[in-house]
């Protein structure tokens, strides 16, 4: 057999449902095909999670007095045996006894009730739970969110009942009363954190919570009650099979089964990871009118596709990279959400940075530093206007107040708004890079000399108006994408061709001599001159200042100007001025380039 198994071949191979001789044939093949015997025990792994709801059957002793007093009374109906009413108390004993025997077998095929998720792989190692400082510690250590939390209330004597198969039973969902998202933006991932009051019953709760036709991770689900706690007991999370649940719903709900001492509404958190929400910065600067001050306005743009809608949520942005070695919209999208993870794996190589690597392992002593950091800084937050704290090389935003978010929308927030930002306007000339066209530039620092300084500025679109009047009217000057600013960096943004600003640069003259030659009488060296006239015309209202970029294809040259420069690399020489309003100047220089032999002339 060349191909792999499908699916189906491997069930009936599980539960021998083909032939003897295809039971041979298929047993062949696994010795032979280590990916075949990876998706069996997959299926294993599988179909034994569905018998996680069995339930302990106990029989009391004081069942079985009362059951042989009843069958040793007379009794009207005629007994089909034929026989004595002891013969029937010995039959009733020994179904009890046949009863308590299966019950004894079933709780030594299932020692818990938790339900544990073992990971398949190395990239099952690592999942996500950030509610605490702890939490999330724990998650990259290999504990999945399922597993029941310690607790301190003394052993439950009475047994949990099964999961309902209806909706009767269930404890019932109600609407959040707070919802907070934190968007990390770089790896598709939101944490979710939702509040609600539960009403719950004295003794065993059944809570269904369901995803369908959302991006929800349903492995990173956990629920925590916000007070008593020490009366109520989050026993497990199981997913119920499709069968089992309702129509149009298999597959997507979990059932979590809570013992309460306590009867009434709790207030409970539920927290879980959802891909589809993402967020986009933007920047507005408006320039004064004698261009030497910027007013700017940071923007994010949230847009959610994750299939659910976000009412009244306080909304986090999280600036940096997050390492991930599961894709939660992967995850969501499984057919069971007990199922094994993606079968690749990311490879940590320092924050900010994530490869994909198949071949090396984890750096997950670094994950687990870094992310436990970020997860401790989120409980220290404390709210302001605009709450920017940093997270070791993360960097956390968190917009003031609540907004509604709903699916397939966007919806634009205010980040920051800074006045009277120092900044200079500069023109460019370089032929190798821009052709014949000047280039608009204006450069500021994210510095408090700059009224900025405060926080890094993330990735976005930035787009340059001017007042164009007293009256208030802009115009647009231009605008580019940014990459993240640190603190005290400065940037420069490019604002596209200066139409008002004009470079000519004009050949005047240019000659070679100083030739070498070899024995041969070919020429081997030779010095060459040029005689160049740069004309600058400024039609603006306003003084500019111009830098011109000059380059010579080599590495050995000399030059002599009527204006001063500066060596700006190897091959590269570069002059600047002022130029008043609507006015022209022209500079000249000559330059003397040495090629072949003559560069060691030059050298010495």
């Amino acid at each position: 057999m060349m191909r792999h198994l499908t699916e189906r071949e491997l069930i009936e191979y599980q539960f021998k449902l083909v032939s003897d001789d295809r039971l041979k044939e298929i047993a062949g093949h696994l010795q032979s095909c280590a990916r075949c015997r990876e998706d069996l025990e997959r299926l294993k792994r599988k179909f034994a999670s569905l018998d996680l709801l069995r339930e302990e059957i106990k029989v009391s002793q004081d069942l079985i007095s009362r059951t042989v007093e009843q069958a040793k009374s007379p009794v009207k109906t005629k007994i089909l045996f034929g026989k004595s009413a002891w013969i029937s108390a010995v039959a009733a004993v020994l179904l009890i006894g046949f009863l308590a025997l299966v019950a004894h077998l079933n709780k030594q095929a299932i020692p818990h009730r938790e339900v544990v998720k073992e990971p398949a792989s190395a990239a099952e190692k690592i999942t996500f739970d950030v509610k605490s400082e702890s939490a999330l510690t724990e998650r990259l250590e290999g504990k999945s969110s399922i597993v029941s939390r310690p607790s301190s209330i003394v052993p439950i004597a009475e047994q949990p009942p099964f999961a309902p198969a209806s909706a009767i039973e269930l404890v019932v969902l109600p609407r959040r009363e707070k919802v907070q998202l934190t968007i990390y933006n770089s790896a598709d991932l939101t944490l979710v954190r939702e509040r609600r009051n539960l009403t719950l019953k004295q003794g065993w709760n059944w809570l269904q919570f369901m995803w369908a036709n959302t991006l929800i991770d349903p492995t990173s689900l956990s629920l925590e009650p916000l007070e008593q706690k020490d009366k109520i007991d989050i026993q497990q999370l199981v997913f119920p099979a499709p069968v089992l649940a309702p129509r149009g719903h298999g597959g997507e709900l979990g059932r979590w089964l809570i013992h309460s001492e306590v009867t009434g509404q709790v207030p409970f958190e539920i927290t879980y990871f959802t891909s589809g929400l993402s967020w986009r910065a933007f920047y507005m600067g408006t320039l004064s009118q004698d261009e030497k001050a910027m007013h700017l306005q940071g923007y994010v743009r949230v847009t959610n596709n994750s299939g659910e809608d976000y009412e009244n949520a306080q909304t986090r942005l999280i600036v940096g990279q997050v390492h991930l070695l599961d894709e939660i919209a992967e995850l969501a999208r499984r057919q069971y959400p007990y199922d094994r993870p993606m079968p690749h794996v990311l490879r940590y190589s320092g924050i900010g940075d994530v490869i994909s690597d198949k071949s090396k392992p984890s750096d997950e002593f670094s994950v687990r530093r870094s992310l436990s950091n970020m997860s401790m800084e989120l409980g220290l937050l404390q709210r302001k206007e605009i709450i920017k704290e940093g997270l070791s090389e993360y960097f956390l935003y968190t917009i003031e107040g609540t907004e509604t978010i709903q699916d397939k929308w966007g919806k634009r927030l205010l980040s920051f708004e800074a006045e009277d930002i120092k900044v200079k306007s500069l023109y460019k000339y370089d032929q190798e890079r821009w052709g014949k066209q000047t280039i608009r530039f204006v450069s500021f620092a994210n510095d408090e000399e700059h009224n900025l300084g405060e926080t890094p500025i993330p990735d976005g679109n930035v787009k340059i108006y001017s007042k164009a009047d007293e009256q208030g009217y802009l115009s647009y000057v231009g605008g580019m994408d940014v990459k993240y600013i640190p603190v005290n960096k400065e940037i420069e943004l490019n604002l596209g061709p200066a139409r008002l600003v004009n470079v000519e640069p004009l050949l005047m003259d240019s000659k070679t001599e100083n030739y070498e030659f070899d024995r041969k009488g070919n020429i081997v060296g030779w010095d060459e001159e040029r005689a160049w006239q740069l004309e600058i015309t400024n039609t603006r209202t306003l003084p500019i200042e111009v830098e011109i970029m000059r380059g010579f294809d080599t590495a050995y040259w000399t030059l002599q100007a009527d204006i001063p420069y500066e060596k700006h690399d190897a091959t590269h020489a570069r002059f600047k001025l002022n130029l008043e309003p609507r006015s022209k100047r022209a500079f000249t220089y000559t330059v003397r380039t040495c090629h072949g032999v003559r560069e060691e002339a030059l050298t010495r």
